[in-house]
């Protein structure tokens, strides 16, 4: 009952709910169970986390360090992130990988990129004469953007492992 709910609320589609059944059943075989809401809960979130992996593993490798670099420089602090932090540390993260690093306004229609797939929200933000900044918030789940983190590590081919180094020096 609540797969047909959700699936109703959410998108209507059918097989939408089929997918929903067809995760639940996996998860709750794996686990010797029966299906049960929880279940249900935990295969509706492992598909929107295989849906963000696959899309990221398509994309060009320069929005891959977008969104490494906005994901890493957000974990950090519990506060909107802005474009020059974020830029800072997508250029420390190029030099790391041995990758030209694009220009900020580049680097900023990759965050526009990102904000229309739903990575993150980004919101402009005038400064009076000083400018304009973009507001970036990353709203994915942990579990989710920790999963992202390491598909892009591995789409550069850096171990998530041993590349925990990689997370501290990129404090900016």
């Amino acid at each position: 009952e609540k797969i047909a709910a959700v699936s109703s609320r959410n998108h209507g589609d059918a097989r939408k709910a089929v997918e929903i059944l067809s995760k639940s059943a996996n998860i709750a075989e794996r686990e010797g169970t029966i299906i049960t809401m929880d279940l249900v809960d935990k295969a509706m979130e492992d598909i929107e986390r295989d849906k963000y992996v696959a899309m990221i593993k398509n994309s060009p490798k320069q929005l891959q360090a977008t969104l490494f670099s906005i994901i890493s420089s957000s974990l950090k602090s519990n506060r909107p992130l802005y474009t020059g932090e974020a830029y800072g540390t997508y250029r420390a993260f190029c030099a790391k990988i041995k990758m030209r690093a694009l220009s900020q306004r580049a680097f900023s229609d990759l965050i526009s990129e990102l904000d229309m797939y739903g990575f993150l929200q980004a919101r402009v933000l005038s400064k009076g004469r000083y400018g304009r900044t973009k507001q970036i918030i990353v709203n994915l789940p942990r579990t989710i953007s920790d999963k992202l983190k390491q598909v892009v590590l591995m789409e550069f081919d850096l171990n998530p492992v041993s590349s925990q180094f990689l997370f501290k020096e990129l404090a900016v």
